[in-house]
């Protein structure tokens, strides 16, 4: 689901999305999702989205994607779970949703790949539009070592969205990939074509990869 979140003194072998799902409870962890209406934004293909649901019962969660096949997948996988729906939709341009219709928009790791500040400000425009008046921006993403490149500076540039906590989680998410760096390993060596698996362990963020050395 994501590059997932470990205390640092666990030490465990990961191979059921453990870290994964610690990474929603942390993002979380300050704001109840029971009887709420939630929209999860990049939800991918849903994996979150369920565990959500079933472990916070929210009024309604609704996960919205650009990808139509993913979207697709996701009511093929999930669709006998009562309170949750799919959605397809291009963040950056147009949640389809009323103004001040929800209560809690939530996003995990995936606004770096939104194309740029501009991208990013309008998708906060449009979660400033969809929350109802004192409704929360759940939110999680990678940042450049240096610091370059922030996107919760774009989020919160046109002053629309507040800061009201903000957490560095960046040496739990190393020792997430530490511990996942196995698995995923076997994973690529095992499914990826052998031209393709270069990008693969970049993508998955295993240790000694830009990626995992640039957090």
């Amino acid at each position: 689901m994501n590059y997932g979140y470990a205390d640092l003194d666990e030490h465990i072998d990961d191979n059921s999305d453990y870290c994964s799902k610690q990474l929603y409870k942390q993002v979380l962890a300050h704001v109840s999702l029971t009887n709420q209406n939630v929209l999860e934004v990049s939800c991918g293909r849903g994996a979150g989205a369920v565990w959500c649901v079933h472990n916070y019962i929210p009024d309604s969660y609704v996960g919205a994607d650009l990808s139509s096949g993913v979207i697709d997948v996701c009511r093929q996988r999930h669709s006998t779970i009562s309170r949750l729906s799919f959605v397809v939709a291009d963040a950056t341009k147009y949640l389809p949703f009323e103004n001040e219709s929800l209560d809690i928009v939530l996003c995990v790791e995936a606004t770096h790949a939104y194309g740029g500040p501009a991208a990013v400000q309008r998708f906060a425009s449009e979660v400033a539009r969809v929350l109802r008046p004192n409704g929360y921006f759940l939110w999680c993403d990678l940042f450049h070592i240096d610091g370059s490149d922030t996107s919760i500076d774009y989020l919160t540039a046109n002053g629309e969205l507040i800061v009201e906590e903000k957490i560095n989680i960046t040496k739990n998410v190393l020792h997430a990939l530490d511990i996942q760096s196995n698995t995923r390993a076997e994973f690529i060596e095992r499914y990826v074509q052998p031209r393709e698996q270069e990008y693969f362990r970049l993508f998955a963020g295993l240790p000694g990869t830009q990626m995992y050395n640039g957090m």
